[in-house]
Order: C-alpha cells, then structure tokens, then sequence
C-alpha cells in the first residue's frame, strides 16, 4: 500500500537516515520485491518526525524492501524496528525502497550496464530444454547434473550460461572453505536461516572439469570462472584445479579461465597463475586487518591475503577485487582512507561491488561499526572514481580474449 502521509526513512550502518529523493530511482526491471517478517516499517511523517506503523486498519503491516538485479548497487537498506524474538532474515542484499504516483523506487545506482547480464537474457522458455540435451550429451558428467540443480533452482546465471554456451559459465569444484565468513551465503551459521544456496558435495575429477570447461571457453567472449556460490574456497582444491587448466590448454587456447578466491592460499594461486589461469578476483570486506579478519574468520593469515594480491598483480593478466559492501560501513571515514591507501598500493585492474548479503541486524551483533562520519556509498563511488581514474569500477567480470574486453 501507498500513503502518501508519509516518506521513507532508510538504513546506514545502523544509523537511520532520510534518503533524498536524488537517492531512488524507478525500480529496476527484473527486481524481486520482498516483505520482511516481524519488523515493524519506519516511516517520516508531515511533522518531520520518524514514527512506526504497525497496523493499518487494524492489520499487522511489515516494510518492504527490494532485491537488485545485477549491476546495481544498493545505497541504503530499509528502515524498521526488529521485534522482539524476530527471526533472522536470509541472507539477501535488502534495499530501501519507496513509492510515488503508485510507482515504486529504491535507492540504488547503476554502476555496470551490460547486456550479458540483463537478467532478460536468462531463464528462458528454451532454458529447461537446453538442460535436457546438454544432459544427455554427457550423461555421465556429475559436474553438469549439479550445474542443472543450480541454473533451475537457485536461477544462478554462471550456471545457467554453461547451458546458453556463452559468456561467463561457472565451474564450483570445492565444498570446503578456509574462511568461515560472518555473511557466508552457501553455509549458513544461523538456527532456522536457511542458505541461499547449498555447496556442492562431491570433488568433481579432471575429466568432468574439461569436459565442461573445453567447448564453452571456445564460444565467444567465453569465460570459465572456479569459485562460485555453489561451493566454498576453490583454492582448497588448487592442485585439481591446476591439473584441469592444463589439460584445457592441450585441447584450446581460447576463452578466459578466471577464479574467484578469498586468495588465504597463496602457494596454491601461484601454480594455477603459471598454468594459465588468466584472471583473478579477490574478495576484500576491508582493508582493516582487524575487521578484515573479524568477517573471514580465516584459517590463514592477513599476511597471506596480501602476498596474494602481490602475486595476483604481477602474474595475472587481469586482477579484480570483490568488494563486500554494505551501507553506512565502508562509506566511513576510518574505512576510505585504509581502503584507499591499499589500493595507491595495490593497483588492481577493478573493483566489482559486491551488494553484501546479510541481515543487517545480525551483521551488527558481529561486527562493530567503523569510526567517523558516512559519506555515503554514492559519494563514496563518485570519490573513487575521481581519486583512481585507472581503475574500473563496476559489477561483473570481463573476457579477456577474442576482443571482447570491455
């Protein structure tokens, strides 16, 4: 419903702000709207006074909230009130969202246009077809069979593109992990708070890894990406890893093989870097060694993640961090300058926002709040891109060959 005797009251940090109505923009196609249990929604009414509306008309009513498509990146969460013994929420990226003239808004920013990740290009009438025949090409692979759960499941995109033959294809080989993450989306540490997705739960063999990886990296732009939702550190399996590549090579010199890593291995990266793998992109919370080690919760070092990076810098041919964002934290003063100073550092290739999935509320239970003012993370990108011209900032990760780096 839509009141006009009201305005939206969002969330940063855990701080409450009125957005401006420079902040939203028309909801992006394809967006997932989402009503959130048990909270109570926040609201600015015509005295300029924050108030709660828990009933209308005498019905319990709830905030709603949005989820992004890929390629925007959320400016502030919603603002509500957690009742008492509310449960968690899933591990989404919930964004503020309004409505005016019975058309709704959120507060976002387009940060990567590209059409190989317009979500209009996925989940197509022919999808479950395309399914069924890849399937029966290769009845035996386990690799694929998991690939189908998640591209009709979970809708993955990476896992959907291995059956569109194109673009980016996602290949999870390891259901262990090095880091137990406060936000981790594939094994949840909350009673009663499922997964968005669950890992994979078998060690795929070399062969099952080429059999996938060898015709979609000679499709155009084709990318091969280790390291997805689906599974937990692909490093942990580096040595697999490195004997696929090579055996990829002896059969096509095409496409992109590329990672995606919390990079706490660096003596496993170096190998999969000198065997061919061409692209790396390393996940960062912060710059903060304290807080960065607080969210991992890493069996390896901070000192690891770093030598990571250096080698990342000096052997791949394209380097990516994945920047884990969430409002009202890394927009703030103590933040910016640690992270700017590791990227004069560090000078990556790009950075891809990553919106952080979490229930703000439980993130707030583990982790403290940077120090100093928000600049907010509009403010907070247009700085970046001022202070590091060089650097691309945007969402996805790009082919690096058949002339298709964009």
């Amino acid at each position: 419903m839509e009141d006009d005797d009201y305005s939206p009251v969002a969330s940063s940090g855990n701080d409450l702000v009125i957005p401006d109505e420079k902040d939203f923009i028309p909801l992006p196609p394809e967006s997932t709207v989402m009503m959130l249990p048990r909270r109570i929604p926040l609201a600015r009414n015509k005295r300029n006074k924050i108030t709660e509306i828990s009933k209308v008309d005498n019905e319990e009513v709830f905030p709603v909230s949005v989820i992004l498509p890929p390629g925007y990146t959320r400016l502030f969460y919603p603002g509500y009130r957690r009742r008492k013994n509310a449960p968690h929420l899933p591990f989404f990226a919930y964004t503020c969202v309004g409505s005016k003239d019975n058309e709704m808004f959120c507060t976002a920013r387009l940060t990567h246009e590209d059409i190989r990740w317009d979500p209009g290009q996925y989940n197509s009438l022919d999808l479950e077809g395309k399914i069924k025949r890849k399937l029966k090409k290769y009845p035996k692979n386990r690799l694929l069979q998991h690939l189908s759960h998640c591209a009709q499941v979970y809708r993955c995109f990476t896992a959907q593109n291995i059956f569109y033959d194109r673009w980016e294809g996602g290949i999870p080989v390891s259901s262990a992990c090095s880091a137990n993450c406060v936000g981790c989306i594939s094994e949840s540490h909350l009673k009663g708070t499922p997964s968005p997705q669950e890992r994979i739960s078998f060690i795929p063999t070399v062969e099952e890894i080429v059999e996938i990886a060898v015709p979609h990296l000679e499709t155009p732009g084709g990318i091969i990406s280790f390291g997805q939702g689906c599974e937990g550190e692909p490093l942990t399996r580096g040595d697999l890893i490195k004997e696929a590549i090579v055996e990829i090579r002896k059969k096509t010199d095409r496409g992109t093989i590329h990672i995606n890593t919390n990079a706490g291995l660096p003596h496993r990266l170096e190998p999969l870097l000198d065997s061919g793998m061409e692209s790396v992109r390393i996940s960062i919370n912060s710059a903060i060694k304290e807080r960065y080690l607080k969210y991992f919760n890493p069996s390896y070092t901070f000192e690891d993640f770093i030598r990571s990076v250096e080698i990342s810098l000096k052997k791949a041919k394209y380097t990516y961090l994945n920047w884990l964002l969430l409002p009202g934290v890394n927009d703030r003063e103590e933040e910016i300058e640690a992270f700017f100073s590791f990227l004069k550092k560090y000078p990556i290739n790009m950075i891809q926002i990553r919106n952080l999935n979490i229930d703000p509320d439980y993130y707030f239970q583990r982790m403290e709040k940077p120090a100093g003012k928000s600049l907010g993370v509009s403010n907070l990108i247009d700085l970046l891109q001022k202070e590091f011209p060089e650097i691309k900032i945007g969402n996805f990760s790009i082919p690096l060959t058949d002339g298709e780096n964009q």
